[in-house]
């Protein structure tokens, strides 16, 4: 009977440390941080995630933030209960703080403002008194640079006004265009310019021609789809900075032209008619001219006969004469001759 009570508490012993092993490893306290980078643009304040799970208080605990680099940076340090930041890297003085009113919490977070270029990369968040297997856990910090873009009036092109829009300080390189009121893309002059300055952002510059419209107004817009940040400038431009009169240029133009080309078709007509006419004359003229040469070849065939009959007659006259005048004289010598015989 004595050894009942003896072998219950062996078993009601095992039990105990069986269930509390259970329990203590269902429950086993772990570092967490997010599950996405933090993206953060060059100025913002914010905040690196790091927290105990099951949520149970780090005020005692030693907490060590530091940069993932080529050498580990010491970017925070919290111990005994107040932050010792003695060997803190210089570029991160001024600049990190904890959250001391939630380590009861197990909120065990950074913040970190003023962020810069430099700053992006992996962060580690460690509790090496953590009596855990999961004592640490990384956090990606992305930083981007944005800037507002500025619009210009360069000039005016054909019937149009050139537009510039410029935009320096992004990081990484982001993509420009221009858009109307109704937010259609426009078409512009070519290509954008781009180029990267000492500090390694990002400037680019792009010109389109724009057209009058009804409310002449346009959008410069420059998209990072990495950080999917955005910034828009709209101008306004006025009417009178627009070529003047161009519409009532345009069908002066065409009036004057239609005017030409029917002053040269009458042209043509009258010519053609003139020409036409002035044939006619010719041809007639020609014909009349046959007809006169005809008419004088037959006059001088009756001249020439005429003339010819003319020296018949005259012949036949001065025979005729001759002649009277040799019987004449014959008839006066044989008279002699009877006298005188």
């Amino acid at each position: 009977m004595k050894t009942f009570p003896t072998s219950a508490v062996w078993c009601f012993g095992i039990l105990f440390i069986s269930a509390s092993l259970i329990t203590t490893g269902s429950s086993e306290v772990q570092v967490v941080g997010p599950a996405d980078r933090v993206d953060a643009l060059a100025g913002d304040d914010i905040i690196l995630p790091c927290s105990l799970k099951p949520n149970i208080s780090a005020k005692d605990m030693l907490v060590q933030w530091t940069g993932l680099y080529l050498k580990t940076r010491n970017v925070h340090l919290y111990r005994q209960g107040r932050d010792s930041n003695e060997d803190q890297f210089p570029s991160y003085r001024g600049r990190t703080s904890m959250f001391h009113e939630e380590l009861k919490n197990g909120n065990v977070s950074l913040k970190l403002t003023r962020v810069t270029l430099s700053d992006a990369g992996s962060y580690r968040c460690f509790l090496p008194t953590l009596t855990s297997q999961v004592k640490e856990t990384t956090v990606q910090l992305f930083v981007g640079a944005v800037s507002q873009p500025v619009i210009s009036i360069v000039g005016t092109k054909d019937w149009g006004v050139v537009l510039k829009c410029e935009s320096g300080g992004w990081f990484p390189e982001p993509e420009m265009e221009w858009l109307d009121s109704s937010g259609t893309i426009l078409p512009a002059d070519g290509p954008p310019e781009r180029h990267r300055d000492s500090e390694d952002l990002y400037a680019l510059r792009r010109h389109v021609t724009v057209d009058q419209t009804d409310t002449n107004r346009f959008t410069c817009r420059v998209h990072q789809t990495e950080i999917n940040h955005l910034k828009e400038t709209e101008i306004h431009v006025p009417d009178d900075v627009f070529p003047k009169s161009h519409v009532g240029l345009i069908i002066g133009l065409s009036i004057l032209l239609a005017v030409v080309v029917l002053a040269a078709s009458a042209g043509v007509y009258k010519w053609r008619k003139h020409t036409d006419k002035v044939t006619r004359e010719r041809d007639g003229l020609k014909g009349e001219l046959m007809e006169l040469r005809e008419e004088n070849s037959k006059l001088c065939v009756k001249v020439f006969v005429l003339l010819q009959l003319h020296a018949c007659i005259s012949l036949i006259q001065v025979k005729t004469l001759a002649l009277k005048y040799t019987v004449y004289h014959k008839s006066e010598y044989t008279a002699h001759i009877f006298v005188n015989i």
